[in-house]
């Protein structure tokens, strides 16, 4: 009888020893999957950051080369100091254009797309500023430049109709058009020349002439004059 119980007793320490042994076992092996999840879960980190540092590098990388190939494409339709350089532009806005001109393209907006910025109207993938002060021609022209813009460059009647229609009562408005003496013609600020089967110019056209809009029709003025102006890109 005393061996019974004692082989009984015998044997409800060996399960409880192996019961230990099992838990302990668990414990380890959740430890260790615990150890290599919180590894697993780092190198993803790190994985995630370095593809995310990439992204945003290539997407820098693409940007500044549209940028350059914009300033290399339109060195030619920039316009020249030349031109302009019997406007009689005092020196502060001279300077201005100096420093400008070498960091925006001066192109038609053509290929424009998206939202305009605030107070800008936008019509046919273009949008336009219409001013409220008065300036001459060339500090007219020096603002657009300041604002990564140019005076406006019309390109038929309809978008004429769209700009006399925003400018507030009917006050002259200088558009990105003068009489340049080298040429001897009327030309827009991107260096093309004005046609005239689509555009008339009212007055008379001198070294010191520049156009502005007025009831959908276009006058010659004095440069030095002080008028509204439109900003377009």
């Amino acid at each position: 009888m005393q061996e019974e119980e004692r082989y009984m007793t015998l044997n409800l320490e060996l399960k409880k020893r192996s019961s230990t042994q099992t838990s302990q076992l668990k414990l380890k092996d959740c430890s260790v999957m615990l150890h290599w999840y919180k590894i697993f879960l780092g190198v993803s980190g790190i994985v995630n950051a370095i593809l995310v540092l990439t992204l945003l590098s290539l997407t820098l990388l693409v940007s500044q080369g549209v940028l350059l190939k914009c300033q290399k494409g339109n060195n030619s339709n920039i316009i020249q100091h030349d031109d302009i350089g019997n406007l009689k532009m005092n020196s502060d806005t001279r300077r201005n254009l100096s420093n400008k001109d070498g960091d925006h393209c001066i192109s038609r907006a053509t290929d424009h797309t998206g939202w305009c910025p605030s107070e800008w109207l936008k019509y046919q993938e273009k949008c336009y500023w219409f001013s409220n002060e008065l300036k001459s021609w060339s500090d007219s022209y020096g603002y657009c430049l300041g604002r990564k813009s140019h005076l406006l460059i019309v390109q038929d009647q309809l978008e004429m109709v769209f700009v006399q229609k925003n400018l507030k009562q009917s006050n002259y408005a200088w558009i990105g058009l003068n009489f340049t003496s080298q040429k001897k013609t009327w030309t827009w600020v991107d260096g093309s020349p004005l046609d005239s089967k689509i555009f008339f110019i009212k007055g008379p056209a001198t070294e010191n002439s520049c156009a502005a809009m007025k009831e959908n029709k276009l006058y010659s003025e004095t440069c030095s004059s002080v008028f509204k102006w439109i900003c377009q890109y």
